[in-house]
């Protein structure tokens, strides 16, 4: 019995697509499953950052993440909670968050690592509770005279 060449070729040609689908479902499936949560989560990702001038240190912070950050508070850590140096309602998707502490420059002045503890929510309802991260930053020896 003799078969038709473009029929078995035809018939190829489906099973060869068919396995390339179900190889990539089984692939994709997998990554999802081991790193989709990752990707999907909304939570804010915030970054801070110093910069220095003669007359004092400013601060920023960002929102590199995919959630705003509701009722941000910054403070040194460790510190208690009711000294806080910076706040803002809302800090958006790619918002930026800057704030000054006015401070002379102090002679033979170094540079030191401090932590700033930022505290937020992830939503305005407070039943969901507060999230924390804490970053640290690289600011001059005069931020430890002024607090």
């Amino acid at each position: 019995m003799m078969l038709n060449g473009s029929g078995d070729s035809g018939t190829v040609l489906v099973y060869l697509v068919i396995s390339l689908v179900i190889s990539w479902l089984i692939v994709y499936t997998a990554v999802r499953a081991a790193a989709g949560h990752v990707m999907d989560r909304a939570i804010p990702r915030l970054v801070a950052e110093v910069n220095t001038t003669a007359d004092g240190v400013q601060f920023a912070v960002s929102n590199l993440g995919m959630a705003p950050a509701v009722d941000m508070t910054v403070r040194w850590f460790p510190a208690p909670a009711d000294q806080v140096i910076a706040r803002t309602p809302l800090l958006v998707v790619n918002g930026r968050f800057e704030w000054t502490v006015p401070v002379a420059a102090a002679p033979d002045e170094t540079m030191a690592v401090r932590k700033l503890q930022l505290e937020w929510a992830r939503d305005t309802d407070p039943s969901l509770g507060r999230r924390y991260s804490t970053c640290p930053v690289l600011v001059p020896s005069r931020l430890n005279a002024a607090g």
